[in-house]
């Protein structure tokens, strides 16, 4: 048995390195993602999983056939029209999207060999992040066949957040309990930072859903400009922006709980690094209004939502998990 143990314990140390890995890398795809977004680029592929019917694309209209824009016509992409800049940003953003799901195949391999006996729930996780990755990658196919379609690429965003909130779930496990509390504290703080980790959640479906009334607008009105796109967007707008106050100040209300009972405790950072992201995000909003949809702030706004998101899932788990112990499941 103490032969085994320091072994046992490089498999751990080894988990903790690809588990932290590959939180970064589904951060990072969810940033490209948002430059994808913001650039127009999401079409720049028009075909799935080839891109121009071609494995690796081509850099010049001159690859092309003469007819193409004719022959993606008679798929149903009828306004297509080749942009090397934005074919290729789609087809990094592909290809990041492989590597993302090596990454997740390595962190089940290495949850199931450090935590298989000792602690099961943690592969378990490891192995519903992978299913998720795998039905991730058909909804990414499905919004490129149905041309961006509205409402898809919002639940492409929540399953992208699914994703990283059981990555952050399977570390949280994989670590020791540091919470100094009692259990009816913990409850009563569990229950505070998942409603607010809901109301930042819808405040993000909003947001994609505005970005998408915005894509409908810029089509029926091409001429008009982006202030008179923002003008169009009408009540589902003023929704966004009102809930956004709502969202900061749930937020802001829970870390001067957290402060005052968590004080000299991890949990107390994490909720001051939510409310940082959470700023962030409300200053990149204003910016995106008040300058017109600029392309930097529109991908920032959502990685600092998103992340936002992840620092307050992890704060429900860390809270969760110091109740129920998981070792048994």
């Amino acid at each position: 048995m103490s032969g085994n143990t320091p072994n046992h314990h490089g498999r751990e140390q080894l988990f903790q390195k690809i588990s932290y890995a590959t939180i970064v890398v589904v951060f990072l795809l969810i940033a490209i993602g948002g430059i994808v977004r913001s650039s127009g680029a999401g079409m720049g592929c028009p075909d799935w999983p080839k891109c121009f019917d071609q494995w690796v694309p081509p850099t010049n209209v001159a690859e092309l056939p003469a007819d193409y824009q004719q022959i993606y016509h008679n798929r149903g992409y009828a306004d297509t029209s080749f942009n090397a800049v934005k074919t290729w940003t789609e087809y990094l953003n592909r290809l990041f999207g492989v590597l993302t799901g090596f990454f997740i195949i390595l962190h089940l391999i290495a949850a199931y060999r450090a935590f298989r006996r000792t602690n099961p729930l943690i592969w378990k996780i490891a192995l519903a992040t992978l299913i998720l990755v795998l039905i991730q990658g058909g909804v990414g196919a499905f919004v490129v066949m149905t041309n961006l379609h509205q409402g898809i690429i919002t639940i492409h965003l929540v399953l992208a957040l699914a994703i990283a909130a059981l990555l952050l779930a399977a570390r949280a496990y994989s670590q020791p309990q540091h919470l100094i509390a009692g259990k009816t504290v913990l409850r009563r703080f569990e229950w505070l930072v998942l409603a607010v980790s809901f109301l930042l959640m819808v405040q993000i479906v909003l947001g994609t859903q505005v970005r998408e009334a915005i894509d409908a607008v810029s089509k029926a009105m091409p001429e008009a400009g982006k202030q008179a796109w923002l003008r169009a967007l009408g009540s589902g707008f003023a929704l966004h922006k009102v809930f956004s106050m709502v969202a900061t100040a749930a937020v802001v209300y829970l870390t001067y709980r957290v402060n005052t009972v968590f004080a000299n405790q991890k949990l107390n950072k994490y909720g001051i690094f939510a409310l940082l992201l959470t700023g962030a995000q409300v200053f990149t909003g204003v910016a995106l209004n008040q300058f017109a949809l600029p392309a930097v702030p529109q991908a920032l706004h959502i990685v600092f939502s998103s992340a936002a998101f992840g620092v307050l899932f992890w704060m429900w788990v860390e809270l969760y998990r110091h109740q129920r112990p998981a070792t048994d499941r």
